[in-house]
This record gives C-alpha cells, sequence and structure tokens, in this order.
C-alpha cells in the first residue's frame, strides 16, 4: 500500500489474506476514480478497463488470459454465470466460444456414423472477427476444456468460409404504342415498342479445411 497520502483501512478480519487485502484495495481504488460508478460498475461490458479483471475474478472466470483482447475479455466475464450453469452441454459450449468470436456446431458421437467411442464431441467453429492461426487455434482449445464434460474427449476442426456471389437488378417498364386515328389515306407508321428483358442469378460456393493445429483437447 506505498504511495497512499492516507493509510489504507481494511473492512476485513484480522485473518484475511493479502490476495484479499489487495483486491479489496483494487476495488477501492477503482471506485474513486469514478464520479458515479452505478449502474455500470458491475456490469462487464460498460465497466472500466481496469475493472473487467476484478469483475471476472469476482465471478469465478477460470479461463481467463491476458493476451485475449478487450472485448473478449468483457464477454467472457459478462457470460460466465451463464458458461457455470450450462458447462458440459452444447449451449454452454456455444456461450463460451461465442465470447472468444466463433461461432460452433456441436456433433455428440450418437449422431456420427463411425464414432471413435462414447462421449466424444466433434466441435467445428468459425472464426468471426479474424483468420485462426495457431494461436487462435489452442486458445479455442483451451476454452472449450474448461467448458466441457470431464468425461468427454473433443475433436476440433476449425472451418474457413469464403463467400461470393453476383447480382442482377432491374425493374419492369410498360410498352409505348404510337398511333394517330385520323384518316387522311395514308397509312400509319408501324407502332413504337420499347421493352426490356432481364435475366438474374446466384451462386454461393462454401470451402471448408481442416487444419491440424498441434494439440487435442
Amino acid at each position: 500500500m506505498s504511495g497512499q497520502s492516507k493509510p489504507f483501512v481494511s473492512v476485513q478480519p484480522e485473518n484475511r489474506t493479502v490476495i484479499e487485502e489487495s483486491l479489496e484495495f483494487a476495488w477501492h481504488q477503482a471506485i474513486n476514480l469514478l464520479v458515479d460508478p452505478f449502474p455500470e460498475l458491475k456490469q462487464p461490458l460498460y465497466s472500466p478497463d481496469e475493472f473487467v479483471a476484478l469483475l471476472a475474478a469476482e465471478r469465478g472466470v477460470m479461463d481467463w488470459r491476458p493476451e485475449d483482447t478487450l472485448d473478449q475479455q468483457r464477454k467472457t466475464a459478462d457470460k460466465a454465470f451463464e458458461i457455470h450453469r450450462k458447462a458440459g452441454t452444447r449451449h454452454g459450449l456455444s456461450v463460451a466460444m461465442d465470447a472468444l468470436d466463433c461461432d460452433i456446431e456441436v456433433s455428440p458421437w450418437y449422431q456420427m456414423d463411425k464414432p471413435p467411442g462414447p462421449y466424444h464431441i466433434e466441435v467445428i467453429a468459425w472464426k468471426r472477427s479474424h483468420p485462426a492461426n495457431k494461436r487462435s487455434v489452442e486458445r479455442m482449445l483451451s476454452r472449450i476444456e474448461h467448458t466441457k464434460s470431464e468425461r468427454d474427449t473433443v475433436e476440433l476442426i476449425v472451418a474457413h468460409g469464403n463467400e461470393s456471389g453476383f447480382r442482377f437488378s432491374g425493374i419492369a417498364q410498360e410498352g409505348v404504342t404510337n398511333h394517330d386515328d385520323s384518316v387522311n389515306g395514308v397509312l400509319p407508321p408501324s407502332p413504337v415498342c420499347i421493352g426490356s428483358v432481364y435475366w438474374g442469378g446466384a451462386t454461393r460456393m462454401v470451402v471448408i479445411s481442416e487444419m491440424n493445429p498441434g494439440a487435442t483437447a
């Protein structure tokens, strides 16, 4: 507690640990920096940046990585209770991976043609914000390991999407006819008709490839 103009007085009992007092002091400092700390103080999506890690510790986040982006850290802390409640389920995996900007598709062993064994799941993951690399794949495996059931074995497949297409558009226009009702012995010119014909089509291609990051869950 060095460098303070006033001594810090803890409200915890005398048998408090150094870590408990340090966390209390960090909360005290963060609150003092805010003019009106409520109601955003305890909301990970809106609290000050330096407060997010404290909220994650308070909510019992086990899979916490300082190298995650601030947005990922906020989402992880915000969804901590839901991840804890749904751990070991497809929904829990989906919420946990969504915090890392990943969309996933989970296939359990009983839906596979040739499963390698019971309690085996296959997770296909799409990275939304940035292309997948070895570091991000290892991060996905770590998050899955902390969220899945202990009895489950997991095979992670990282999918890469490629979408392309073309589009034609147009409008319908009524034909225009020009005629003359006068009778003067001279045949009127042939009617003039104007129209348009448009054709349209689209194509979509999805490419899925499997990469081996060198690590398994």
